[in-house]
């Protein structure tokens, strides 16, 4: 039998000396690991704590994703079709009469039923990967779009890192493992430029690839480009594009606003992390809701 998975009490009793986990509720504990999952990767030298504190750091984050966002739904779409045999929905009285010429002979075609459907969209999330953030940041950022789209249904999400270079994590066609790729994300280095320019021409490419013309893109950063162009003009190939700012000395508002602008988006502003998966969620709310106002779901 293998051994009972260590609790972060057990942990935190064996990261003594080596990082400061201050004591307090089970919740308060676990968390204070995932934010400081970093430095134990660094200072431990045992492979098996890092791997068990890695382990309790994927938890926290999904379960703080989680709570953060609360209760979440998606407006459905009324869609009406003609009958036909193994056809769901409920039978629209008012279209089947409009449809039936006479009484003596009705078609079956002349049946129009309803039923509602969820509208499928697509949405890449760019997020700055420069010096600024930490691994618990990313994933956190990375956790809200990934439990968003399992929660909701009918969401195709891709993921890009960038700083120097851009960096593909999750592509638009692929399926993902959360738990890995939220662990690859602690474990990530963050380098020290940032090059926007290059993470939205990523962002571009992967949205491309995806089956709705339903798509939105969503950058997370604080506009302070230390690489490439003005990144303002490329948010314009954006069909639509929202700017997530990190506030903070560095924060280029100017920057920020005008991708916002030039994507025909808006832009939000967030002080930490925590914020991620409530903001996200509106985004992507407020976009079914535009769509089912103008009606009709256009798929390749």
């Amino acid at each position: 039998m293998s051994p009972e998975p260590e609790s972060a009490f057990e942990i935190m009793q064996r990261l003594k000396g080596i990082v400061d986990i201050p004591s307090g509720t089970s919740d308060e504990v676990v968390w204070s690991i995932a934010k400081n999952y970093q430095k134990i990767r660094l200072k431990a030298k045992d492979p098996s704590l890092v791997q068990a504190a890695k382990k309790i750091a994927i938890r926290a984050i999904i379960d703080r994703t989680l709570h953060q966002l609360g209760p979440t739904k998606m407006p459905m779409v009324r869609k009406r079709v003609e009958y036909a045999p193994g056809e769901e929905g409920e039978i629209d009285v008012s279209g089947t009469l409009d449809n039936i010429h006479s009484l003596r002979e009705i078609n079956p075609k002349d049946i129009i039923l309803e039923r509602k459907e969820l509208k499928h969209i697509a949405c890449v999330l760019m997020i700055d990967a420069s010096l600024s953030m930490t691994g618990e940041k990313l994933a956190m950022a990375t956790s809200s779009i990934a439990v968003l789209a399992h929660r909701l249904k009918g969401i195709e999400y891709g993921v890009v890192l960038f700083e120097n270079r851009a960096n593909v994590i999750k592509k638009m066609d692929a399926e993902a493992d959360l738990e890995k790729l939220i662990g690859d994300l602690l474990d990530l280095n963050a380098m020290g430029y940032t090059n926007i320019e290059e993470g939205l021409r990523a962002g571009i490419n992967e949205l491309e690839k995806a089956k709705t013309t339903d798509r939105i893109g969503i950058i997370v950063t604080d506009g302070n480009y230390t690489m490439g162009h003005d990144p303002r003009q490329t948010a314009s190939l954006f069909p639509k594009l929202h700017v997530i700012m990190t506030t903070g000395l560095d924060a280029r508002e100017d920057i920020c606003s005008g991708m916002a602008q030039r994507g025909k988006g808006k832009m939000y502003e967030i002080k930490n992390y925590e914020e991620m998966p409530g903001v996200l969620y509106s985004i992507i709310k407020t976009f079914h809701l535009r769509l089912h106002q103008r009606g009709g779901m256009r798929e390749k």
